[in-house]
C-alpha cells in the first residue's frame, strides 16, 4: 500500500546533489554494531558537493569548511539518537514526487536498532535516488509485536495499536516530524516529571490533568522522520543522518521534557527529526581524522575532549567544538595519533561546556554504539552526540541519557 501526504510533517532535507552514477539493481544494508540485517538504487559516486543538517521544522545548514573535496563512493550511516524509545525497528519508504509514501521492504535490522546504535546503508532496492525521496520512519514500543511482518503491514498495525492505546482522549495534530495523517496520539495525563532518574509512574505526574479518561501509553508508536531529497544519497558522499528528539504520546511527559526532547516538546508536539551532514574524507597515514556531529535538540555549542580516567587530573586532548546542525572541523582534524587519543588506555570521551564536564563516557562504549572495536591511525571516523541536555542521566520507561557514537567515515 502507498500513502499518498503520509507523515505531512516530515522535513524535507535537499542537498542540491547532481548524481553521475546510478545502479537500480543490487541490495546491500549493513547495519554497525549489534545490529544485523536488508530493497533499485545505489548510493553511487559523483556530484556536486553539499551538506545540510535538520532539526526541529527547519534545515540548519552542517557548519565548517565547505564540502569541496572530491566525491567518492556514497554511503548512508543511519544513527539512532531518539531519546523516548530504549530501541526502534526502522523502515524505509519512498517518497514520489506527488508525494506518495510507499514503504519498502522489510525493517532494515533483524533486531530492534537501539538507541545510540548505528546502520549503514550502501544501496537501497526500490529507490531511483535521481527523482525519489527516501524517508526513514522509526517504530517504538513492544516490537515483538512486530516480528516477522514486513514494513508495510508493521506500521500499519503501528498505526491502529496508537488509535486503540488512547481511547476517549483527543488525537494529535501531528508534530515536528511525525504524523500528517494523524495517529491518534492522546494527550498526558501529567507533567510532574524528574530530572534525576526513578520510573516512569514518578516522572508522569499527576499535576495539571485535564478532566476525561487517564492516559493510556500505547503498545506501539510510528513516526516518519525527515525525508531525504532526490540527489542526495548517489553524490559520492559520505553521509550521516542522526535522528534526534522524541516520537511523543500519551505518557510521555515530565516537568523536564523540553531539556530531554528539545524546546516545544508535547506529548502531542512530537521533536523527532534528524541531522543530516556529509562528513570529511581527509585523513593522513600518521593520525586519526576525527570530526563530530551534534546531533542533540537539547544543548547548545559543546566541546568534546579525551581524558584519562579518573584519579588523573591532566586535561587530555582537545577534539573539537561544534553546535547543533553542524559537523566540525572541516575538513577533518589529522592532528592526533592514536596513542594521544587513549582509546586503547581507558580514556573518556567528555561533553563539556566552558570547561565544565557535563557526562563522559568511555570510548570502549562510544566504539562499540558503532560497531568498531578500535580506531586506527590513517582511517576516518566521526563522533554522533545525541541525547538530551547532557547533564541529565536517563530516566526509567520514559527518557534516555546522553550518548556517544563513533562511526568510520568509510565502513567496510
Amino acid at each position: 500500500m502507498a500513502w499518498r501526504g503520509l507523515w505531512l510533517g516530515s522535513l524535507l532535507f535537499g542537498a542540491g546533489f547532481v548524481a553521475c552514477v546510478t545502479n537500480h539493481e543490487a541490495l546491500e544494508k549493513k547495519p554497525a554494531g549489534r545490529a544485523t540485517g536488508g530493497g533499485g538504487g545505489t548510493l553511487a559516486s559523483g556530484g556536486a558537493p553539499s551538506h545540510r543538517g535538520g532539526s526541529g521544522e527547519q534545515p540548519a545548514t552542517g557548519g565548517g569548511h565547505a564540502d569541496d573535496e572530491p566525491p567518492g563512493d556514497s554511503v548512508l550511516t543511519i544513527v539512532n539518537g531518539i531519546v523516548d524509545a530504549p530501541s526502534v525497528a526502522l523502515c524505509l519508504a519512498r517518497v514520489d514526487s506527488d508525494g506518495t509514501v510507499t514503504p519498502l521492504g522489510s525493517p532494515l535490522t533483524d533486531a530492534p536498532l537501539e538507541y545510540g546504535q548505528s546502520l549503514v546503508l550502501h544501496e537501497v532496492d526500490g529507490v531511483d535516488f535521481d527523482v525519489d525521496g527516501l524517508e526513514p520512519i522509526a517504530i517504538a514500543g513492544e516490537l515483538d509485536r512486530i516480528a516477522g511482518l514486513d514494513c508495510e503491514a508493521a506500521i500499519a498495525r503501528a498505526r491502529s495499536e496508537e488509535a486503540l492505546g488512547g481511547a476517549g482522549s483527543e488525537p494529535a495534530q501531528g508534530g515536528a516530524a511525525g504524523d500528517g495523517a494523524g495517529m491518534g496520539m492522546p494527550p498526558s495525563d501529567g507533567n510532574g516529571g524528574s530530572s534525576v532518574g526513578g520510573s516512569s509512574a514518578e516522572a508522569g505526574g499527576s499535576g495539571g490533568a485535564s478532566p476525561g479518561p487517564k492516559a493510556v501509553r500505547s503498545a506501539l508508536r510510528v513516526r516518519g522522520l525527515p525525508a531525504i531529497s532526490p540527489g542526495t544519497l548517489n553524490a559520492g558522499r559520505s553521509l550521516v543522518f542522526a535522528a534526534n528528539g522524541c516520537m511523543g504520546g500519551a505518557t510521555y511527559s515530565g516537568k523536564d521534557a523540553e531539556a530531554y526532547c528539545g524546546a516545544g516538546y508535547t506529548p502531542l508536539e512530537p521533536t523527532l527529526s534528524a541531522v543530516l551532514v556529509s562528513l570529511s574524507r581527509q585523513v593522513s597515514d600518521d593520525h586519526v581524522a576525527l570530526q563530530a556531529v551534534h546531533a542533540s535538540l537539547a544543548n547548545a555549542q559543546v566541546d568534546l575532549r579525551s581524558r584519562p580516567p579518573f584519579p588523573s587530573l591532566e586535561s587530555g586532548v582537545a577534539i573539537t567544538s561544534v553546535s547543533l546542525g553542524q559537523v566540525a572541523p572541516r575538513p577533518a582534524s589529522i592532528q592526533n595519533a592514536l596513542s594521544d587519543l587513549g582509546s586503547a588506555r581507558k580514556y573518556r570521551l567528555s561533553v563539556e561546556s566552558k570547561a565544565v564536564v557535563l557526562f563522559y563516557q568511555p570510548w570502549s562504549a562510544v566504539l562499540s554504539n558503532g560497531g568498531l572495536s578500535q580506531l586506527q591511525n590513517g582511517q576516518g571516523y566521526a563522533l554522533i552526540f545525541s541525547g538530551p541536555r547532557a547533564d541529565l542521566p536517563a530516566v526509567t520507561d520514559l527518557w534516555n541519557a546522553p550518548t556517544l557514537t563513533a562511526i568510520a567515515v568509510d565502513p567496510e
